[in-house]
């Protein structure tokens, strides 16, 4: 099905289905909250090439993959001159049910980045992840098909076949693909990057999936709804939501003959998905490994720029930075103080557009040569520089005498910054802490002891003032079982004293000179990660325990 459209991308007609796709309620409309401040960043935003193209054509098509599953794939590009051909922005994705942007007779291209590239010149498509929506075949939980899935639609809009043979793109496409997306949308362009496909030029990845193991749990713990913060779609809702929405859910038009079609109700690996998503005791085996693209992050040759928030409790930040910090080629940072959701960044918008011109266009505008990094800290502004979190190491021994508590395993994170019930926890000052600049991943090593095999040891970084009050700066959540290892959990000794190294997630913030550090220290924190089953009574040794302190460079 191809159709032909003459109002223009962008134009009131779009933006008015924008209003539609938008409007949903519940966790993931809130947590999106922000992009309505990006649509009218991009509307005011001069366009980076002078070409603007005010007719388009859009189709659905099914395109095979090397299994022979077929996904649903949908197509708007500008209608050009013969002669011309046009690079190709892609999105793959899980989310078509919630966004319901092609019900009958809905053909505008999706908001924000179909309805601002279409008219500059590019082919903007969205696919369908396997399993979900109209795409055939069983949802992989970023396994090795998805990445291959990846790898094969960006050849496929490059203008190449699975086979080797042309594909119809190659009409049209001047095979050169980026990959763009936020969230899962960001994290399916992680895992086509590192499978290498020739023809992708460029992907930005925004609060993206690095380490899917990373995701659902933090050093072994298991994170759950994050109810006493701001953020309110946290990652214990994966995979049961794939599995229950995004992945039941029945294609839109079963008239459409989509060969490798799975009925929803088909177990799958449904079984080995949910085991290893919710495992208490998370081993980081083969299933993990596979969905670690972080690990080979030197794969990936081609540009990317990098967008994430500090306040990303969903997608954890560290995903982020550490993927930014991994990758060996040309590559750029935004980050700054903003949660699950497009970058907070007044020049966004400008800078990915020059992105796009430089690597789809091959447009010598510069862009590679400006400071790889614009981060902003908790005090506001953007800073320019060339790298991030890596200067620095500052260890600070804490003080004090030896304190236990019991894990009763009901402790929130509320009645600790409430100060109730302090024999469960200890709150430590941080001696030489006022007014520093941190920048990057905070380390506590914490020399404790348990009377059990097993227990979880919390850790939560305090701004503190001349009130006394804690702002929450980062927090740190260990499965004791995993200190030495993620590849198998290990009993603990009953009674040893030891060394367990919590690491607080990366953060970007600087301490008024009359602030300090603080760490509150536990053994549960409810609301944010499940506990551990047994009622541990630990004992730490903050006179033997440090905190190290990556300190902002110059």
């Amino acid at each position: 099905m191809r159709t032909t459209i003459g109002a223009a991308p962008g134009s009131a007609r779009a933006v008015s289905g924008l209003g539609r796709g938008t409007s949903r309620t519940g966790a993931r409309a809130r947590a999106w909250g922000g992009i309505l401040v990006l649509l009218a960043m991009m509307a005011a935003a001069a366009p980076a090439r002078a070409v603007v193209y005010s007719q388009y054509t859009y189709e659905r098509v099914m395109v095979p993959m090397r299994d022979d599953v077929r996904l649903s794939v949908d197509i708007w590009r500008p209608v050009t001159p013969a002669d011309v051909r046009v690079p190709v922005i892609l999105t793959l994705s899980p989310y078509h049910i919630l966004s319901k942007a092609l019900d009958r007779g809905e053909t505008d291209p999706p908001a924000p980045w179909g309805s601002r590239f279409v008219p500059r010149g590019y082919a903007y498509v969205v696919a369908d992840v396997r399993g979900t929506y109209n795409s055939g075949g069983c949802w992989d939980y970023g396994g090795i098909k998805e990445r291959q899935d990846g790898y094969d639609l960006v050849e496929w809009l490059g203008g190449v076949m699975t086979d080797g043979e042309p594909s119809p793109a190659a009409a049209w496409s001047n095979g050169r693909v980026g990959m763009i997306g936020a969230s899962y949308d960001g994290t399916t362009a992680n895992a086509a990057a590192i499978e290498q496909p020739p023809h992708l030029a460029t992907i930005v990845p925004i609060s993206a999936i690095s380490r899917w193991w990373g995701y659902a749990y933090q050093q072994g713990a298991r994170s759950t709804y994050s109810g006493e913060s701001a953020d309110i779609d946290p990652p214990s809702d994966t995979p049961a939501d794939f599995m229950t929405v995004y992945g039941v859910v029945p294609p839109y038009d079963r008239q459409e003959a989509i060969d490798g079609w799975v009925p929803r109700f088909t177990p799958c690996d449904r079984v080995e998905q949910t085991i290893h998503g919710y495992d208490p005791e998370p081993d980081y085996d083969e299933f993990w490994v596979e969905r670690d693209y972080l690990r080979l992050a030197e794969r990936v040759q081609v540009p990317v720029l990098v967008a994430h928030g500090f306040l990303d409790f969903n997608v954890k930040t560290w995903e982020g930075t550490a993927w930014f910090q991994a990758l060996p080629g040309e590559k750029m940072l935004v980050a700054g103080q903003w949660p699950h959701a497009l970058p907070v960044y007044s020049s966004w918008v400008t800078l990915l557009d020059r992105w796009f011109e430089r690597w789809l266009y091959e447009v010598p505008n510069g862009v590679e040569d400006e400071p790889a990094v614009r981060v902003a800290a908790n005090t506001g502004g953007f800073r320019e520089q060339e790298t991030w979190g890596d200067g620095e190491l500052l260890e600070l021994p804490l003080e004090g005498e030896p304190v236990t508590f019991l894990d009763d395993g009901l402790l929130t994170e509320s009645e600790m910054l409430r100060g109730i019930g302090a024999e469960r926890y200890a709150r430590l000052v941080v001696p030489g802490s006022e007014g520093l600049a941190i920048e990057g991943r905070a380390v506590l090593d914490l020399h404790a002891t348990s009377d059990s095999a097993s227990t979880h040891l919390i850790g939560i970084m305090c701004d503190v003032g001349p009130t006394g009050a804690c702002t929450v700066i980062s927090r740190a959540f260990l499965n004791a079982r995993y200190a030495d290892s993620l590849s198998s959990g290990t009993d603990l000794t009953p009674g040893e004293q030891r060394s367990f190294r919590l690491e607080f997630i990366d953060k970007d913030w600087q301490l008024a000179p009359d602030h300090h550090l603080e760490v509150i220290v536990a053994s549960s924190s409810l609301t944010w990660v499940a506990s551990d089953q047994a009622r541990a009574r630990n004992t730490i040794y903050p006179a033997s325990s440090t905190l190290e302190v990556p300190l902002r460079a110059g």
